[in-house]
């Protein structure tokens, strides 16, 4: 995960909660779910809430952090809404209404989850353990193959483009880490992140912050 910002939600939402004052979200119209979910891949800068893979408006779904069963009055409410990956079991059609105790809006969601070069993630929390097996975002080789790999396949991807190998990856370097650190969390062109960036960056980060 990676700490979302959330920003101002569109103006067709805005119009549409004071002219359907008893509408939930089951009432919006396409294109309405269409400019919500447009909005929270902008301020996500294109990646998956949950995972991090590189979503668009056509391959994400809207995602409520409360869910809608469990919290209807909060159903068009933006600041409970996040875009997440279409993948079968896991992030949004992992947890289905399960309770989610540690969310992307939370700054603690980069520090309590645990990336490693294999593409394994654990939680140094309880709530984050929680959430990992909730979203199955892959503790163990067993539980998502398809992410664990996916994300292993393309971290190594960002670390090659650095022209250097996994391998060779400079950790005594902590001023060469540190650059690293900020070009994995600048957008490409102000607009996205790189596919599984965060995660990267997640690892990093732990390595620094040992004693």
């Amino acid at each position: 995960m990676r700490k979302i910002d959330k920003g101002t939600e569109p103006t067709s939402l805005t119009r549409f909660r004071s002219s359907n004052r008893t509408s939930r979200y089951r009432d919006l119209p396409p294109a309405e779910r269409s400019s919500i979910r447009s909005s929270c891949i902008s301020e996500q800068f294109g990646l998956c809430a949950y995972c991090c893979q590189s979503i668009t408006v056509d391959s994400a779904h809207n995602e409520h952090l409360e869910a809608q069963d469990l919290a209807p009055n909060r159903t068009l409410d933006f600041s409970n809404i996040v875009a997440s990956c279409q993948r079968i079991h896991q992030c949004g059609h992992g947890r289905n209404t399960r309770h989610l105790p540690l969310t992307p809006l939370m700054v603690e969601c980069e520090t309590e989850l645990r990336f490693y070069l294999s593409g394994l993630v654990t939680g140094k929390t309880e709530r984050a353990r929680v959430s990992i097996e909730t979203l199955n975002l892959g503790h163990s080789e067993d539980s998502n193959r398809g992410l664990i790999g996916s994300r292993k396949q393309l971290v190594e991807a960002l670390i090659y483009s650095l022209n250097t190998a996994p391998e060779d990856l400079q950790f005594e370097d902590e001023e060469f880490l540190d650059l690293l650190l900020e070009d994995l969390k600048a957008p490409v062109a102000g607009q996205s992140l790189q596919p599984f960036a965060p995660v990267l960056a997640n690892v990093i980060h732990h390595f620094l912050a040992q004693p």
